[in-house]
């Protein structure tokens, strides 16, 4: 395994939790349940940033998970804000 295919791996799957997250906070809020989430999301993405800072790897997966998921959050945030979520 390639270290960049290991900081894909990391961006992926911690992202993946983030969005996870988001979406029980700001479509069901459930704030509670999204903290755990994002409880196990933020060490890897944090292992992730970690591993990019020191090159380990390079953006290419990694940035557009990232981007994806940042996307997801702002338009969930708007929904979540303006509509109340899902009821």
């Amino acid at each position: 395994m390639t270290t960049n295919t290991i900081g894909s791996i990391l961006a992926g799957v911690g992202s993946f939790l983030s969005i996870i997250g988001t979406l029980v906070n700001n479509l069901w809020l459930d704030h509670t349940l999204a903290m755990w989430i994002w409880m196990l999301s933020n060490p890897i993405l944090f292992a992730w940033a970690y591993g990019n800072d020191k090159d380990w790897w390079d953006g290419g997966l990694s940035i557009k998970a990232l981007g994806l998921m940042y996307a997801i959050f702002t338009i969930t945030n708007f929904y979540g804000i303006f509509f109340g979520g899902l009821h």
